[in-house]
């Protein structure tokens, strides 16, 4: 039970981890798009 346990609180570690790096790449490719878009 204990290495369910263990395995549980890496797993949402990791997915915490996968996560915040999504977030933080999806911010920077629209801020990127925003930035490199033509003005009118």
């Amino acid at each position: 039970m204990g290495n369910l346990i263990l395995f549980g609180r890496e797993l949402l570690s990791y997915l915490l981890l996968f996560g915040v790096i999504v977030a933080v790449s999806a911010v920077g490719g629209f801020v990127g798009l925003k930035i490199w878009k033509p003005k009118k």
